[in-house]
């Protein structure tokens, strides 16, 4: 979405990043690098705190946007600081996913040496920003692959110096701020083959909608997550009071699936194919960020989706007896969805009203979704939609379609006022 699209939703918060192409000597981009853009304004903004900024670009990037549009499928070059490269805060993603930066503003010291290593021998592609030799830096060249060498911030001899100084077997030279033709065709000629700057292409900044995970339950989270015996339903259990944080958990889950057929028909399952170790990197970071508010949009997404699995609840009682008073009219032997997956749409469903958005819309940056949960977020007939269905129509007050449905509306009711109740007290809870 460009930068002058604003979130259509009523509740949705504006998410921005910038992102620059690079190319390659064909002139066919190769990577783009991502790019710090200030939350509210949408604009590049001083920061001092370097670890902010790179944090909110991660998120956004990973979290906020589906990662494979934003990118195109071409790897990311992310900006790291020294908590990053030390270790101090994690480096979420998998490797392939992006290329690491090591800022020419880190202090380059035995730390540092030892944990870019580390992160190379995970399988993490390394490049030198704003590369200039010195011998604390030369360990460094062994180990990185791209190094980005600024040729309009210094005289042509000094360009040259330092390109003599990487020309090692298997290290690319980026030539970073390109702004003409001429420097263009100056930088092929001595063995540059990747491009960053105005004439290549300027950067971009894109806006997308999003929902702001609450920091307290992250953080709440992450406890939870540093026990070793911690348990996949006892996440699930603390995830589900939180529509931004399950929103984020299903656009990672996305990027972690890479290429898998699994499919998602739970929070549970998200979390599984995420894995444990994972989520509890991107906690850190989450819980690190800035704080925003939870209000409107939470409650009306966990208000719908504790309705929908009370009532998938309830529904599977009536069917299986054998109180006569707990049986909803004209259920009879159908059979009731899955609590679990009634949760989960109705969730799904009430962040695509925060966000603006359409159902399909939602899901091009989630993972694939289990069929019957598919087919229900497309309006499918079907147990699991019908849920949906009727608890839409009691909070407009088309008492009639419940009825019509072959669900009671008092059922729904008692259904809606209990999880009304419950939406409250995760509130409250959480300080909003």
């Amino acid at each position: 979405m460009a930068s002058d699209s604003a979130p259509a939703g009523p509740f949705a918060r504006p998410v921005h990043i910038g992102r620059q192409p690079i190319h390659d000597v064909d002139g066919r981009i190769h990577a783009y690098e991502l790019l710090f853009r200030d939350t509210h304004r949408a604009l590049q903004a001083v920061v001092e705190d370097g670890d902010h900024a790179t944090t909110a670009t991660i998120l956004a990037a990973f979290s906020d946007f589906a990662v494979d549009d934003l990118l195109g499928g071409l790897p990311g070059f992310v900006n790291l600081t020294r908590a990053f490269l030390v270790g101090q805060l994690p480096v979420p993603f998998d490797p392939g996913r992006a290329v690491l930066e090591v800022l020419e503003t880190v202090q380059l010291d035995e730390d540092v040496v030892a944990g870019v290593r580390t992160l190379h021998e995970q399988g993490y592609e390394i490049a030198l920003d704003d590369f200039l030799y010195t011998e604390d830096a030369e360990d460094l060249l062994e180990i990185a692959s791209i190094v980005k060498i600024d040729v309009l911030g210094q005289t042509w001899d000094e360009v040259m110096t330092t390109v003599e100084q990487c020309r090692r077997s298997g290290l690319r030279l980026l030539a970073e701020r390109v702004e003409d033709a001429v420097m263009l065709e100056r930088c092929r000629e001595v063995g540059f083959t990747l491009f960053q700057g105005y004439h290549p292409g300027r950067p971009q900044t894109l806006t997308t909608g999003s929902i702001s995970p609450d920091h307290l339950l992250a953080v709440r989270l992450l406890g939870q997550l540093s026990k070793p015996d911690v348990t996949v339903r006892e996440i699930e259990s603390i995830m589900r009071n939180d529509p931004g944080l399950v929103l984020r958990l299903l656009r990672l889950a996305n990027g972690a699936a890479n290429g898998l057929t699994r499919s998602v028909s739970s929070i549970s399952d998200a979390v599984v194919l995420m894995g444990l170790t994972k989520l509890r990197a991107w906690m850190v970071l989450i819980s690190l960020s800035d704080a925003h508010e939870q209000g409107t949009d939470t409650m009306i997404a966990l208000t719908r989706a504790q309705t929908c699995e009370l009532l998938a609840r309830r529904l599977g009682e009536a069917a299986r007896g054998p109180v006569p008073t707990q049986r909803s009219a004209g259920t009879g032997s159908r059979p009731a969805p899955e609590p679990e997956m009634a949760f989960t749409l109705g969730l799904l469903d009430g962040i695509a009203v925060t966000l603006g958005v359409t159902p399909a819309t939602l899901l091009e940056g989630l993972p694939a979704l289990g069929p019957s949960l598919q087919a229900a977020m497309g309006g499918a007939p079907g147990p699991l939609r019908t849920v949906l269905d009727a608890v839409l129509a009691y909070e407009v007050g088309a008492v009639n379609t419940v009825g019509e449905l072959g669900i009671r509306t008092a059922d729904v009711a008692v259904c809606y006022l209990a999880a009304l109740a419950w939406a409250n007290q995760v509130a409250a809870a959480l300080g909003s």
